[in-house]
């Protein structure tokens, strides 16, 4: 019941039905009490007629006469009255118009006109009222046509109370999610659109030499078995280089697309970085690089330890390549209240102003890279990786003087 009550239609409809009654019955009330002394008026004034007539003619009968308008009469009085009478058809069953003393009060018609008054005063609000709640109704019909036909720029009323205004808020939720769905349809239609053009654009190089190359194996009958070896090792890492953008665009493509389940634990960052290290372990040697790592905190967020071992690998990869021979990597651990945080800092060329913002794009190479065979794709999965689990990834560099990637996870999310 208190339920009902909130809503404002019915509200609206219970105080006009009450006002309009309270009137009416005041209406009512004076209108009775006015015919009723008119009654009284017209009865007193009949006796006082009777009674002025018989005296006039009999004086000593007062007495005997007056006890019976004053006190009432008996029941054989009254028989013996009505015998007189109804030889004059004044009787019980003659119509109400025909009554003297009823001449000039109101006959019930007109009790019941005031009453079909107000009745229909009534109807006409409850009409006025029930207009509103179908334009409500309506206003409802309208904004789910603009869903089906996509136009989520109407939303409903939602800040008031009742009914309407918890379904307007319901209409608006589902409006919202329906269009969110709608939204990420396009996504994953321009997602895949982009990652089949960027597929075919980035094999489109490597299977043209590989084509070259066996094409002169093929023809070229008196090539030298040094020459044929370098066409094979050439090929084979071409090869190499395809299998490993096919898997890093599937890779990434799986994250971006939500299709993984990430199994999330307690990791602890330094056996993370160790691991990573570990694997590029002939990379750093090779170009005689040094990595420190102040770990004096103690690191442990909740992730899924395979796929951030993958990000970092890009991450740590990616850093080592931009760094010169016998430069130093250096990888730092911070915490605070609210975030703890990985820091891996380069000595490298550094990344422009103009490339900063784009360095997590996929297949983005700066205009200044030194890396000529670089793809830019494993900044972009590293970034998916790390965000999908509920992390950030920044980065800060300055021309010629290094970069840094900072990523933080939220303590409160372990």
């Amino acid at each position: 019941m208190l339920d009902v009550l909130r809503n404002p239609e019915w509200k609206s409809v219970v105080v006009k039905v009450i006002a309009v009654q309270v009137i009416c019955v005041v209406t009512m009330f004076f209108f009775m009490s006015y015919q009723m002394g008119q009654i009284n008026k017209a009865i007193i004034n009949q006796n006082a007629a009777l009674i002025g007539y018989v005296l006039k003619q009999e004086p000593h009968l007062e007495n005997e006469i007056i006890h019976f308008i004053t006190q009432g009469a008996q029941a054989s009085e009254i028989d013996e009255g009505k015998q007189v009478l109804s030889q004059y058809a004044y009787t019980e069953s003659m119509p109400v118009e025909n009554q003297p003393i009823l001449s000039n009060i109101s006959s019930p018609m007109q009790s019941a006109a005031i009453v079909l008054l107000f009745t229909v005063v009534l109807m006409l609000l409850i009409y006025w009222e029930y207009r509103k709640v179908f334009s409500k109704i309506r206003t409802i019909s309208q904004a789910a046509e603009q869903v089906v036909e996509q136009q989520f720029d109407r939303p409903l009323p939602e800040h008031d109370e009742g009914d309407f205004s918890a379904l307007g808020r319901s209409f608006n939720a589902m409006a919202d999610r329906l269009r969110h769905s709608l939204d990420m349809l396009q996504q994953e239609k321009v997602f895949l659109r982009n990652l089949l053009s960027d597929i075919s654009h980035q094999l489109k190089t490597p299977l043209a030499s590989l084509i070259v190359f066996n094409e002169n194996l093929l023809k070229d009958d008196t090539m030298k078995p040094e020459m044929r070896v370098k066409f094979l090792e050439r090929s084979q890492r071409q090869l190499e280089r395809m299998e490993w953008l096919i898997i890093s665009l599937l890779k990434l493509a799986r994250v971006e697309a939500g299709a993984i389940v990430f199994r999330k634990e307690n990791v602890r960052i330094r056996e993370v970085i160790e691991r990573v290290l570990q694997s590029l372990r002939s990379i750093s040697e090779q170009r005689a690089q040094k990595i420190f790592i102040d770990d004096h905190v103690d690191l442990s967020v909740h992730a899924d330890e395979a796929w951030l071992t993958e990000a970092f690998i890009n991450i740590i990869k990616n850093a080592l390549e931009h760094t010169p021979p016998e430069g130093c990597i250096y990888i730092e651990f911070e915490e605070n209240t609210l975030f703890q945080t990985i820091n891996i800092r380069d000595e490298g060329e550094g990344i422009s102003s103009e490339d900063l913002p784009h360095i997590f794009e996929r297949f983005y190479r700066g205009s200044g890279t030194s890396k000529s065979q670089s793809i830019g794709i494993g900044l972009s999965l590293s970034k998916s990786i790390i965000e999908e689990q509920g992390g950030f990834i920044s980065v800060d560099s300055t021309p010629g003087q290094g970069t840094e990637f900072r990523i933080s996870f939220n303590k409160a999310d372990r």
